[in-house]
């Protein structure tokens, strides 16, 4: 019996045991996460939980005042899904080691938050920004719990925050003014316009350590504060070693070091320049030496011997004028518009033994002055002294036609000095000749009877021919050698030079005089073949002289 009471009641034990398990998990469904262990307990279940509701937002914000503060502000990831309640994204009741955070960093928008990422920042890995060293709220900072556990709250916008200033303060700390997100290198945004020195001409080719030298020793920054520019020596050795007192800028340009001429007036000196003189480089007249261990443009500026041209120019006629009025000076053939522009502006020819007339006068001056080779170089030959007739400079184009007339073929009988083309030979001095034009030959152009004709393999225009006795030299006989039986038999015995169709033939010297009617027919009565055929095809040779042959019986009567 006894033994019995005691089993009765270690079964009452045990279901008491079993009854308070059952009652305390209705209450409490799971352990708290270790971030709200000391939460643990039926006691403080209203610390989260409303009495008959859900739990409450400001319940968490009253723990989380780092939140409270942001969403207020509105400011902040959290700001932007107020209205949600915090349990659709932080779950409880699910154990100590369950993470209440919990981001998908493949799929989350951090634009969401407030600072969007670009550029480099897309591929930063996010435990790089988000460590606790980078924390610069200052609310953050005091809740020394919520830093040990890790959030992702208090980071500073700055550049400053996650980068090295490696220019040391010496610039604004918006890096933003001058750097972008895809890359450090080059400062994209920077111009140098807004700083106090603007980059102009020669300095925009410049690259950036040569004004602001890098780090020569470890920690040691680029300069870029504290730069003296005030003046061209501040950066650049006077190259003229002291012997101008004026800026560098009331002669030079940043344009370029070369470009003296933009902003320095020569005519302000003793030497003006002009023509050419103003577009050669300044180093071919004030030379160039070597000083400091480089060449130094420009280094002779005190030039003595400048009057005449000989004093920078050599005599390229090599003397060929020196006995000349006026001891042969540059200037009285030259001008500095240019050695070829100035000469044919200024010289006349006309004083010269050999004035230039029609087609000369538009000739280069080295097609009659060729150049000659003298002191190792090229140079006009000027001193001409065969020129008295055209052969002299001139090939005969005729090939000696007329070397057998008296003026010996002189080019000018026929040519003037306006054109070769265009002969002066007129009809009259054909007279002279051994074919004398008349009649239709004078109305003949020129080129007709003189063609173009090989000779000795070269093509010249025919004047001279062995013979003209024959009018076959030129025509060709249009009566298919009807009348070539007889050797005597001449173009000139029935036509006149008058014109082909002027006929003179005297039919009473051939074997059928015409007399009566005979002599007031048309020769085509007789002569022609056919109604319409063509004067060359006439029969002439072996017309029959009988009466039959022509008339027939039933014309009657007489002629």
């Amino acid at each position: 019996m006894e033994r019995t009471v005691h089993t009765i009641v270690l079964l009452l034990g045990a279901a008491a045991v079993v009854a308070a398990s059952m009652a305390n998990a209705q209450i409490a469904p799971g352990e708290l996460s270790s971030a709200h262990a000391k939460l643990e307990g039926i006691g403080n279940c209203t610390v989260c939980h409303a009495l008959g509701k859900a739990i409450s937002g400001d319940n968490c914000l009253g723990c989380h005042t780092e939140l409270r503060s942001r969403i207020d502000a509105r400011k902040g990831f959290h700001a932007g899904i107020r209205q949600k309640p915090c349990t659709e994204c932080h779950k409880e009741h699910h154990g100590r080691n369950f993470q209440l955070l919990r981001v998908d960093t493949k799929t989350f928008d951090h634009t969401a938050t407030g600072f969007v990422l670009e550029g480099k920042h897309q591929s930063v890995e996010c435990q790089k920004c988000h460590v606790k060293e980078k924390i610069r709220a200052t609310d953050v900072l005091k809740n020394a719990e919520m830093i040990s556990r890790g959030t992702y709250l208090g980071l500073s916008r700055d550049c400053g925050t996650c980068h090295v200033d490696v220019h040391k303060g010496q610039l604004s700390a918006q890096c933003g003014q001058c750097h972008t997100n895809d890359a450090w290198k080059p400062p994209a945004r920077f111009s140098h316009d807004r700083s106090k020195f603007r980059l102009s001409g020669k300095h925009l080719d410049v690259k950036c350590e040569g004004c602001h030298p890098g780090a020569t020793e470890p920690g040691v920054p680029v300069r870029f504060a504290g730069l003296q520019f005030a003046a061209c020596s501040s950066c650049h050795t006077d190259p003229h070693r002291g012997k101008f007192q004026k800026p560098c800028e009331s002669c030079h340009a940043t344009s370029g070091w070369q470009s003296a001429g933009q902003n320095f007036n020569h005519a302000s000196t003793r030497f003006p320049l002009r023509g050419k003189h103003g577009q050669i480089e300044c180093s071919r007249c004030h030379g160039k030496s070597e000083a400091a261990g480089r060449a130094i443009r420009g280094d002779r500026f005190s030039i003595v011997k400048f009057q005449v041209c000989s004093d920078c120019h050599r005599d390229p006629h090599a003397g060929q004028f020196a006995n000349r009025k006026g001891g042969g000076a540059c200037e009285s053939c030259h001008n500095e518009q240019g050695w070829r522009e100035g000469m044919t502006k200024s010289f006349n020819h006309a004083t010269t033994r050999f004035p230039l007339r029609g087609k000369h006068a538009t000739m280069g001056c080295e097609r009659c002055h060729l150049v000659a080779p003298a002191r190792g170089g090229g140079m006009p030959k000027l001193d001409i002294t065969r020129f008295q007739h055209c052969a002299d400079c001139h090939a005969d184009t005729h090939a000696g036609q007329f070397a057998g007339r008296t003026d010996k073929g002189a080019c000018e009988t026929c040519h003037t000095e306006s054109g070769f083309a265009g002969s002066t030979y007129s009809a009259a001095m054909h007279e002279g000749t051994r074919f004398p034009l008349v009649g239709g030959h004078r109305a003949v152009p020129c080129g007709r009877c003189h063609t173009l004709t090989p000779v000795e393999g070269k093509t010249i225009r025919q004047f001279r021919w062995t013979s003209q006795a024959s009018c076959e030299t030129c025509h060709r006989d249009v009566h298919g050698g009807q009348f070539s039986r007889s050797a005597a038999a001449k173009c000139a015995d029935c036509h006149a030079p008058g014109g082909w169709t002027e006929v003179r033939y005297a039919h009473d010297k051939n074997r059928f005089p015409l007399t009566g009617k005979h002599g007031r027919v048309a020769c085509a009565q007789c002569h022609r073949t056919g109604a319409k055929v063509p004067v060359r095809e006439w029969e002439f040779a072996g017309r029959t002289t009988k009466c039959s042959d022509c008339h027939s019986s039933s014309q009657g009567g007489s002629l």
